[in-house]
């Protein structure tokens, strides 16, 4: 039996070897340490300081953080935590969640101390709140941003006097942000002109724009010569323009309807015409004529297309030859189908979808254009299809209109490798069963196409093949 002076000894003995195994850390290089601690999550690294009293405040000297707070977390983080860290902080990521919207200005303060270099906040939206939040004025000191990107529901302050941008910016992403009433569009201008090496712009349903007693919209102008990356979606004119060339740019998204059939419209694409990849979308106008009809520059460089369309009316389907037109050397050609149906059509498949039932539409309940197609085959001239190489649709129906556009493509299309199909119907249905005969079935152009079909919703199951 051991006695209780040689069991105190062992005990000494097993701390003093946990102390020692810490010691051999605390022993590394510290570059080498640092470097291993940058890796542990922000909220681990900071529980370091229980470990022992040297480890109290070893966290606190670590540079070059990514601090990161999952969406889906719960915890707010602490301002005066941030106040500790070492500068630089090389990123902060983190959700703005009501009623917490007055920590993000705390934060700010901090962040512009520790010379932040990548910002990313996302704002709650504020569904029973009037007021959104207001950021504070604290954003425009973070002079060493690389990157900035603010989501949902935040108002920019009025930037101070004399403020010069930030000269560092590569990425500026700003979606669904409001800037000041009156000069809102000049401080969006300044802050990207003021941005020499920006890379990549993205505008979507940024409110930068106020009508005068005149209804004459602000106006924001685009400069930025070195853009590689830009989106630019406008629900409503908002009056930002392109005013030069964009020689460039590789990736663009476009989606500015409340300039459709307009000047600025055509403008914009004219200023984007050495793309490879081209989205554009077409949300709110889907009934006027083909948007895409006045533009006659060639997309010479674009190799991917992506378009959305509403296959009921035939100035829509239009817009899918236009593009064909003006990038003649496309070979990916992706359609987000749209589809529009009355009020009492929209009910019945909230019904449905509660009751894990099929449901499906077919033309009694759409007023689709007629498309004859003697006289498309007549207007269409094969050498629209001499590139294109894959083809995808997503939401497709079994309605007329969308049948014999899937077979046109088919029976043109010489080079057609893959021509995917994701249908609108969450199960298997008798009309989906003929589609899916008629296309397997159809005339094909290119002998070595694969035809993929499927129903939408199903990505655990793989296209069927034909």
């Amino acid at each position: 039996m051991k006695s209780a002076s040689s069991s105190s000894s062992e005990e000494e003995e097993e701390e003093a070897g946990g102390g020692a195994g810490w010691d051999i850390l605390m022993s590394l290089p510290p570059d080498i340490l640092n470097n291993i601690l940058a890796r542990l999550p922000f909220e681990q690294l900071v529980r370091t300081c229980c470990l022992s009293h040297a480890w109290q405040r070893r966290w606190e000297s670590v540079p070059n953080l990514h601090i990161w707070f999952s969406p889906r977390s719960t915890a707010v983080p602490d301002a005066r935590v941030l106040w500790r860290c070492a500068a630089p902080v090389r990123s902060f990521t983190a959700r703005v969640r009501m009623p917490h919207f007055h920590r993000a200005a705390r934060w700010l303060r901090a962040l512009a101390r520790k010379r932040v270099q990548k910002l990313v906040l996302r704002f709650d939206n504020p569904w029973f709140s009037n007021s959104a939040c207001v950021l504070g004025p604290a954003l425009f000191s973070c002079r060493a941003l690389t990157y900035l990107e603010l989501h949902g529901y935040c108002h920019l302050p009025r930037a101070p006097h004399g403020f010069g941008g930030f000269p560092d910016l590569l990425t500026l992403i700003l979606n669904q942000v409001a800037f000041p009433s009156g000069g809102g569009a000049a401080q969006l201008q300044h802050l990207i002109s003021s941005a020499p090496g920006l890379t990549e712009l993205s505008l979507d349903d940024v409110k930068t724009s106020h009508f005068d007693d005149n209804d004459v919209a602000e106006t924001c102008a685009i400069r930025a010569p070195n853009l590689r990356v830009l989106r630019l979606i406008m629900f409503f004119d908002n009056g930002c323009r392109l005013m030069e060339d964009l020689p460039l740019l590789e990736e663009a998204a476009i989606s500015i309807d409340d300039l459709i059939e307009t000047p600025h419209y055509i403008d914009t694409f004219r200023r984007i015409s050495n793309v490879n990849c081209l989205l554009i979308g077409t949300y709110l106008n889907q009934t006027i004529e083909n948007p895409l009809q006045g533009i006659s520059c060639k997309f010479q460089n674009l190799r991917t297309g992506y378009l959305t369309v509403h296959f009921g009316k035939l100035p829509s389907i239009m817009s899918i030859f236009s593009l064909l037109r003006f990038a003649p050397c496309i070979e990916q050609l992706h359609i987000d189908v749209m589809f529009c149906a009355p009020l009492e059509l929209v009910e019945m498949t909230k019904r449905d979808d509660e009751n894990d039932e099929d449901f499906e539409t077919d033309d009694e309940f759409e007023s689709d254009d007629y498309i004859d197609e003697d006289v498309l085959n007549a207007e269409i001239s094969d050498d629209l299809f001499a590139n294109l190489k894959h083809v995808s649709l997503d939401g497709i129906k079994c309605l007329p209109n969308d049948i014999w556009f899937m077979k046109f493509v088919l029976s043109k299309t010489r080079l057609l490798e893959s021509f995917f199909v994701a249908f609108g119907y969450r199960q298997i249905s008798k009309a989906y069963l003929d589609a899916c005969r008629q296309l397997a079935m159809c005339q094909k152009a290119s002998p070595q196409a694969k035809l993929m079909l499927r129903l939408r919703d199903k990505e655990d199951s793989n296209p069927k093949d034909w």
